[in-house]
């Protein structure tokens, strides 16, 4: 029974080892082409978009409690995108 204990023991981290390897070599690759993966790019009209309604959100978080400034930050968003031009 001592024999096949150790031989079972044996075999068992022999198998851990081949398994903690592969999967060494296989986490490292995969979050490298998750990393090497390149962002969608965005259009400069898209960009300054988003932008101009992020600061009009912002005016409407202001809106209620300083209107003149919610104006302001309005006027920066149109600015922004060029209607204003």
């Amino acid at each position: 029974m001592t024999t096949t204990t150790l031989h079972y023991e044996i075999q068992r981290s022999r198998f851990t080892n081949l398994l903690m390897a592969a999967l060494g070599a296989a986490v490292p690759a995969t979050l490298g082409n998750l990393l090497r993966r390149e962002a969608p790019q965005i259009s400069e009209a898209d960009k300054i978009g988003r932008e101009a309604e992020a600061v009009r959100e912002m005016a409407r978080s202001y809106a209620k409690t300083d209107p003149g400034f919610a104006a302001d930050l309005f006027a920066a968003a149109a600015r922004h995108e060029g209607h204003d031009e």
